[in-house]
């Protein structure tokens, strides 16, 4: 969430005075953190004390600051006064200014969901405040997502993800010139968040998407927050960025984000993703990996690759299977949208045929469908069906088989993590991310 804040920061010094110079001084003592900034610190702080309340520390760190750079919109001014506060119907920009530490805190895109939609209404509660909010938490998870399921692919495959599936599922549009919305000031969600994922779309650095967002002339501020957010999880900060913004910001301001960074999954997952194997589990944990893990559990513990080579394709020939059930009383049915890079694809079609007796799965891949099956019984335990999509290929619904559900798959989320986990460990993904995701899918079943 630091982008959002070095966003607010930069663009702060333009905000009532725009500037369209690309090469404008980033820092400088005319600039400082505004509301945006503080309204971040309190979402992040919320979410540190439970993701409880997130009206009340959003109240209390406004009337703690009641006087930052720019002040406070109008309505928003009233509300922070207000002893007693309520939503008021607002759909301006500061619900997606404010809302990237959702997207941070969390791997559980459906948690996430719940709590922008908490993080927000407590104030702007108009639908299109709210889909605003929303569509940057859904942009920021999408593109870390896939850097941490998807160590290899490059940066542009990683924005237009995030940026086209945020586009899709909100409908907002960036078909639009940069002469439709220079030196155009809009407090809307929708004239803004359309705006900030358009300058990501044109942008190839974090600094150079803040510098794009400033020099627009808008809503120099918020408009950086929203972008420096999106841009953070696509291109991470440069160290001495971060360094400067910490300068801005008073010292419990800065304890906040030193502790968000400390619970941060994201930033955990991303270190464990370096390492082969963590090096203790606990004991329920370990069975369950064993159980549930893909290939030669013993090797995996032991730091080997536990996965079958792949000299043979696998068909539905090659082991002895039960198909899935066609009574819809025994399956569930998930929509999903799961994006598969061709080089990942390539692996997958190859299948997966045991080698060892400690390996619980065999699989095989057709023209349309994934198939997963339990290697000592049989089962069908997952049925995939796939399109393509451009080079790439995309998952778009997922069969579960109840007869799995003695494994702990029994819930449609944990199921499909399942089945996404099963995918990465396949094709060279990062595994331990997907394994935790489960995890943390089962946990709230």
């Amino acid at each position: 969430m630091l982008g959002a804040i070095i966003g607010d920061i930069v663009g702060s010094r333009w905000e009532f005075n725009p500037t369209n110079d690309y090469n404008f001084e980033m820092f400088s003592d005319k600039n400082s953190y505004t509301d945006d900034t503080i309204c971040t610190i309190a979402v992040a702080d919320a979410l540190l004390h439970g993701a409880r309340d997130f009206g009340g520390y959003i109240h209390a760190w406004c009337r703690k600051y009641p006087h930052p750079m720019g002040g406070y919109g109008g309505r928003f001014a009233q509300w922070v006064r207000s002893n007693d506060p309520k939503p008021y119907g607002s759909f301006g920009n500061g619900a997606a200014m404010r809302i990237s530490p959702v997207a941070w805190f969390s791997l559980n895109g459906h948690a996430q969901m719940y709590y922008a939609v908490e993080a927000t209404s407590c104030t702007h509660n108009h639908p299109e405040g709210i889909k605003g909010a929303k569509a940057v938490v859904s942009a920021i998870h999408d593109c870390l997502e896939m850097h941490g399921l998807f160590e290899h692919i490059g940066k542009e495959q990683i924005m237009n993800y995030g940026l086209k599936r945020a586009l899709t599922n909100y409908g907002y549009s960036i078909d639009f010139e940069e002469k439709d919305v220079q030196n155009r000031f809009d407090e809307t969600c929708q004239g803004t968040v359309p705006v900030a994922f358009w300058v990501i779309s044109r942008s190839n650095s974090f600094e150079d998407a803040i510098r794009r967002a400033v020099i627009l002339g808008a809503d120099a501020d918020t408009l950086g927050a929203i972008v420096g957010s999106i841009a953070e999880a696509i291109w991470g900060i440069p160290e001495w960025m971060k360094q400067k913004a910490l300068t801005y910001l008073p010292k419990d301001m800065r304890e906040v984000l030193e502790a968000f960074r400390k619970q941060c999954p994201w930033r955990h997952t991303t270190r464990l993703a370096k390492k082969q194997q963590e090096q203790k589990k606990q004991q329920s944990e370990a069975i369950e990996y064993w159980t549930l893990g893909l290939g030669d559990s013993n090797k995996a513990l032991n730091g080997e690759n536990p996965l079958p080579d792949k000299r043979k394709t696998a068909t539905a020939s090659s082991w002895k299977t039960i198909p899935m059930p066609e009574d819809s009383d025994e399956i569930a049915q998930v929509a999903l949208d799961f994006w598969i890079p061709a080089a990942a694809m390539a692996i997958i079609r190859k299948g997966h045929i045991p080698a060892a007796m400690e390996d619980h799965w065999f699989m095989y891949c057709d023209e349309e469908y994934i198939r997963y099956f339990r290697s000592w019984t049989g089962i069908c335990a997952f049925e995939a069906h796939y399109t393509k999509d451009g080079d790439d290929y995309r998952v778009d619904r997922l069969r579960i088989s109840s007869d799995f559900a003695q494994y702990g798959a029994n819930g449609a989320a944990a199921g499909a993590a399942l089945f996404r986990y099963l995918v990465l460990a396949e094709s060279g993904g990062n595994s331990q991310l997907a394994w935790q995701q489960y995890i943390e899918a089962k946990e709230k079943m």
